[in-house]
Parts: structure tokens; C-alpha cells; sequence
């Protein structure tokens, strides 16, 4: 009797969970902000490399330390981390949504359009390529350690362990990428000579390797560290990194190489048997929105055509240059002294430097490290010199996106305002990227430059992120060749022709959905601010307008469009949905190339108001002493010729009286 009691009870629990996975729970704010906190605690034990780079003081967040190993690479990974995806996702869908406060619910879809994205992604683990030379979790974890920063005795010895568990890393990937070349799925031979160039480059540095002399450099500042402790740190360091991460890697490579031309299909993702639907899964996490491939290629066709008429329109053919700052630091500066429309964000620290050749990313031209949650103020930004190439215009705009007012100012002023500390761990790449995209143009117009050679130099930049996230998705969502995708950019202004067109289908099929958060996320963040700029006309405060965008931090577009819509209609006007890129700041443009052109000749355009004053007060003058003499009757006074008075014949008609 007791043991079907007890197995009674059991069924009548699970049907209650059952029920409970089913019907939302009405639970209170603290609740919801518990589960939310949990799954942060979670996340962060789940993955060392995630947990270092996301809290510095650990314990006080209630955070267990995870083992410090590097992550894991496996088919079996992927299906375990779908699993535990769908666990929270299953647990965030048991809150009611209705009883949540404001706050709460951009929570709620924010996390739940992370993971229906997340879910969606590993669902396709053959298309995750661990040495891709763009986007590969090699070149990732090799990024990472050099930007690890042992902050006492502990992480020290953390990233010594972490060091130790990279061949055993290598080793795994190169099994999963065995696998995957099996069934057909690899880079193209191109791509795999960039990746197989690094990695040499790399192990060539030899002792003056980044893993070595960093690492080396972070231990000499460690003050609780006695100088023998140092010099042993650094050796266990050095015989690691030269007796076991290089032959790991030269491992490596010969197991690249020995896959060489093992991709099935010629071409982009589009071939596949899968590709399509694994595009559209990849596009809709790096484009942050819901809009399907369809949509997405329309709007970018539009937006491309608005910029071309823009540029056509209102941008002649300039290419002056900045030569007001020699360094990094100089331009951060600047930029920091021109955040005007901006809301004042925490006092903060940063540290711009030029990356090692050796672990710069080709396509990457900088990268901001996005601090610890509870270390806002001490901030890094690192430069690709190869990329930005001593052009002094790409290294302000690179640095606009990255530190003032991009990444640096976006993610310190939203964590500024105390989020639920989960947020810190969401990426929302199409929004924080597009953030960042938008605000170069606008730093550009404040820049030294004229306002005709700022306007040039970034719409010129803007069509190229436009024009390549076109053709992604028309590469890799709809099989355009070369012929094709020519025809398509012409169709929209730009005529380039199949010969240039096909870099492009290269690069997009070597990196496919790299460049998308870029140009589709400015492409909406500006849609955004000409919809509300025209829905409020002479109302449109720049600075409340962007108060909107950040208040929320990173989240996907449809929710960022809602809260517009949300802020419009609050003062009383219609949120419009037509708009032309551009169109409201192009009145603007042309007042400030007017005052532009006048700083520039403010010299000669003083001297020639001078010269007319003169002229003025001349003529005022002969005026005055005219009406004085009618007056008076004051006669002037002859003309001598020679020793005798002379007057002219009017004067003599008129009795010699001035007219």
C-alpha cells in the first residue's frame, strides 16, 4: 500500500509539472528577476572563458567557478547545448508575460529571442567551422588568451591551466572539422591558405610570441607576486606555450592541409542541400530581427538605392584628409570632447593599442573588449594597423565605432543603469553593431574636416557595408553569381560590374553573415532616426531620440521599432513607417556644408566684410555731409586748377549748390 502511495504521488507530481510547464506562472518582479539572475549564475559556471571575461569579483555574485579548460568541440556538444538551451527557454515561457513590469518584458523577449536564435543556430553544427580564418573559433580562442588578464595569484594560474588545455582543444576541433570535410562541409582552398598563413605567422614569433610576452607583461605588474613567483610564472608559461601550444598548432595544420579541396559545392551556402534554411537562421541572429530573407534583400536594395541617390544628390568628389592627431589617444580625445546629443555616461578609462600582426584578424580593423560587469571603468580597445593602413579618416571613424560614442559608450552606459546582470551576457550583434555604424557618420560631421569631405568619406564607407550585406544575402540566401549579383548592384546605383562583383561573391562565401550586423544594423538604426525625426519635425531632440535607443540595451529591431513607436505616439504624433535614408539630415548637410565652407575662407570672408564696411560707412558719410550742406546751405568748396577757383558747369547751372 505504502509503495503505490508513494507511486501515486509521483504521477500526481508529474502531471503537476507537466501542468506547470504549460500554464504561465503569475509570480511576482523579485521572482522573475531571481530566475533571471540563476540563469546568469549558470551561464557563467557553464563556461570559463565566458565566466573570466564576464565578472571580476566572482563570489560576490554568488558565482561558482567553473574548471578553467577551454571549451569542448563535438557533435555532442552541440546537441547538449540545444538541450540546455530548451531547458530555459521552457522555464522563461513559465512566467506570465502580462504580469511582468516594463523592465521585465524587454527582458523576457530579449532573452527568448536569444535563445530561439541560439537554438536555431546549433541545430546546424556542420556549418560551424572552427578554423575559418574570419570567423573560426581558433582564431576566437587565440584573441582571448591574448586579451586575458590574470587579475590576482588565482586567474594567473587559471590561464597557465587554460594554456596546458589548448592542444586538447586543437585536438578536438581538428576531429569535429575531420568530420565535417567527411560529409563534404569546408572552406574554400582560398580561405584555407589565409588560415594556414596565420597560424605559421604565428608560431614564428617564437619567444616573442603575444601568449608569452603578454602574459609575461601582466605577471611583472602582479604586486602580490614575489619575484621568484614571477620568473616561475613566466617560465611554466614559456615551456608551455613552446613545448606544447606550437606543436599543437603545426599538428594542426597538417591536418588542415590534408583536407585541402574536401568542400563539396563550388560556390556559397546556397549550394548546400541545407544551406538556405541555415542561412536564414544565421541572418536572422546576426541581422537581430525577425524579417524574413526576402525582406531583408528588399530592404537593403532600398536603403543602397537611397544612399546612391544621396550620394549622387548631395556628395561631390572630395578626399581631404585629418591631420590633426598623430595617435589613438588624440583622436579619443577629440571625439570625447564632441558628445554633444549624446546622455552623459559613467567616467571611465580606456586603453587604445595596435594589435601583434600575428593575431590580427585580416578582416577585422578593430575590437572593443567589453569589460567585466562589475569593472566598467577600465576599458581596452585594440587596432588592426594592417587594416586601418596609416589612413588617419579610418582610423577616427574605426575609432568612433569602437570607443566614443560606439561599443566603448554603449555598453558602460547601459550597464551604468544596474541591468539584470544576465544582460551582460546577451548579444544582440545586429544592434550593437548598427549602433556603432551610426554613430561613425555623425562623429565624422563633427570631425576637423569640412562638412562636404566628412558626408563624402562616410557615405563612401556606408554604400561599401550596404552593398556587401546585399550581397550576402543574395550570394548565400538566393545563389547569385558574379553576372547576377552586377546586375542586382546596378539595378541600385551602383554599377560595379561582373568583374568587381565577384570579390564580393568570394568574400561573402568565405564569411558568410560576417558583414550583415554592419550594414543592415546602420541601415536601421538610421531608418529609425529619419522616421522619428519626420514623425516630430521641429520636436526631434537628438539627444532624447538616442536616450531611446540605449535605454533598453542591446535588443533585436522589432522591439527597438516598438519602444519608437511607443516614444512618438507619447507626444502626441503618428509614428510614420515611410522613409527615404538620408532625406531629413540632408537639409541639415547642406546648412552645415554652408557654415563649413565659411569656417574654411573665415579670413577672406572677414576681410571682404571689412571692405564693405568701409564702403558703407563711406557712403553714409558722403550722405550725411550731402544733407548737412542742403541744410546749412554750405556751398562746397572750388576746385583749384593751378593758382585759380574753379567750378564745374552743373555746379555753375545750379548756383554751385551739392545736389
Amino acid at each position: 500500500m505504502d509503495r503505490m502511495k508513494t507511486l501515486l504521488s509521483m504521477l500526481v507530481l508529474s502531471v503537476l509539472m507537466v501542468l506547470g510547464s504549460l500554464v504561465p506562472v503569475r509570480a511576482d518582479e523579485n521572482d522573475f528577476d531571481a530566475f533571471l539572475e540563476n540563469e546568469y549564475r549558470n551561464y557563467m559556471h557553464s563556461e570559463y572563458l565566458e565566466f573570466h571575461f564576464g565578472v571580476k569579483d566572482y563570489k560576490s555574485f554568488g558565482i561558482e567557478k567553473p574548471e578553467p579548460r577551454m571549451p569542448k568541440f563535438s557533435y555532442e556538444e552541440f546537441t547538449e547545448s540545444a538541450r540546455r538551451l530548451q531547458t530555459s527557454l521552457d522555464r522563461l515561457h513559465q512566467f506570465d508575460y502580462a504580469s511582468l513590469n516594463e523592465t521585465q518584458q524587454h527582458d523576457y523577449l530579449i532573452y527568448e529571442a536569444y535563445l530561439t536564435d541560439s537554438i536555431a543556430s546549433v541545430n546546424y553544427p556542420d556549418y560551424s567551422e572552427c578554423y575559418n580564418p574570419y570567423t573560426g573559433d581558433y582564431s576566437n580562442l587565440i584573441t582571448l588568451m591574448t586579451e586575458f588578464i590574470p587579475y590576482d595569484k588565482e586567474r594567473a594560474e587559471d590561464y597557465l591551466s587554460l594554456t596546458a588545455d589548448f592542444p586538447r582543444a586543437l585536438s578536438e576541433m581538428n576531429e569535429f572539422t575531420k568530420q565535417q570535410a567527411a560529409k563534404g562541409y569546408f572552406m574554400r582552398d582560398d580561405a584555407l591558405d589565409e588560415q594556414l598563413k596565420k597560424m605559421q605567422e604565428f608560431i614564428d614569433k617564437g619567444e616573442e610570441n603575444p601568449l608569452i610576452v603578454i602574459y609575461g607583461k601582466h605577471i611583472d605588474e602582479m604586486a602580490e607576486l614575489s619575484a621568484e613567483e614571477k620568473e616561475q610564472f613566466r617560465q611554466r608559461n614559456h615551456d608551455l606555450v613552446v613545448n606544447s601550444v606550437y606543436p599543437a598548432i603545426q599538428n594542426a595544420m597538417s591536418v588542415l592541409e590534408s583536407l585541402r579541396s574536401s568542400r563539396s559545392v563550388s560556390g556559397s551556402l546556397y549550394e548546400y542541400e541545407d544551406g538556405r534554411e541555415y542561412y536564414e537562421t544565421l541572418a536572422a541572429r546576426k541581422c537581430s530581427d525577425s524579417n524574413s530573407l526576402e525582406e531583408k534583400r528588399d530592404y537593403l536594395a532600398k536603403c543602397l538605392k537611397d544612399l546612391m541617390d544621396y550620394a549622387f544628390t548631395h556628395i561631390g568628389d572630395t578626399k581631404s584628409t585629418i591631420d590633426s592627431f598623430q595617435t589613438p589617444e588624440e583622436v579619443l580625445s577629440w571625439l570625447g570632447g564632441h558628445m554633444e546629443d549624446f546622455p552623459a555616461g559613467p567616467e571611465i578609462r580606456y586603453t587604445p593599442s595596435y594589435l601583434d600582426p600575428s593575431v590580427a584578424v585580416p578582416t577585422t580593423m578593430a575590437y572593443y573588449m567589453q569589460t567585466p560587469i562589475d569593472n566598467l571603468t577600465d576599458n581596452v580597445i585594440r587596432i588592426n594597423a594592417d587594416a586601418v593602413k596609416g589612413d588617419p579618416n579610418t582610423l577616427y571613424y574605426t575609432l568612433a565605432h569602437e570607443g566614443l560614442p560606439g561599443h566603448m559608450y554603449q555598453f558602460t552606459w547601459y550597464y551604468a543603469q544596474n541591468p539584470n546582470p544576465l544582460r551582460h551576457a546577451l548579444n544582440c550583434i545586429g544592434y550593437t553593431e548598427g549602433w556603432a555604424q551610426y554613430v561613425e557618420r555623425i562623429m565624422l560631421l563633427r570631425s576637423p574636416l569640412s562638412t562636404e569631405d566628412s558626408d563624402f568619406f562616410a557615405v563612401n564607407v556606408y554604400i561599401g557595408y550596404i552593398a556587401q550585406s546585399y550581397a550576402d544575402i543574395l550570394v548565400n540566401g538566393f545563389g547569385y553569381n558574379a553576372a547576377q549579383l552586377s546586375a542586382a548592384l546596378s539595378a541600385c546605383g551602383l554599377d560595379m560590374g561582373e568583374q568587381n562583383a565577384a570579390p564580393f561573391v568570394e568574400t561573402v562565401t568565405d564569411a558568410p553573415g560576417q558583414i550583415l550586423p554592419y550594414g543592415y544594423g546602420l541601415c536601421r538604426m538610421w531608418e529609425f532616426n529619419e522616421r522619428v525625426h519626420k514623425s516630430l519635425g521641429s520636436a526631434f531632440d537628438a539627444e532624447d531620440f538616442h536616450r531611446q535607443i540605449l535605454t533598453y540595451g542591446a535588443r533585436p529591431f522589432d522591439l527597438v521599432e516598438s519602444d519608437l513607436k511607443k516614444y512618438v505616439e507619447g507626444k502626441g504624433a503618428e509614428f510614420v513607417t515611410d522613409f527615404k535614408l538620408f532625406e531629413m539630415s540632408a537639409t541639415r548637410n547642406i546648412r552645415g556644408a554652408i557654415v563649413g565652407f565659411i569656417t574654411r575662407h573665415l579670413i577672406l570672408f572677414m576681410i571682404g566684410a571689412v571692405l564693405l564696411l568701409i564702403l558703407l560707412l563711406w557712403l553714409l558719410f558722403l550722405l550725411i555731409r550731402g544733407i548737412i550742406r542742403r541744410i546749412t546751405g554750405k556751398k562746397p568748396r572750388k576746385k583749384k586748377k593751378g593758382s585759380e577757383e574753379t567750378v564745374s558747369a552743373d555746379e555753375a547751372q545750379n548756383g554751385g549748390q551739392e545736389q
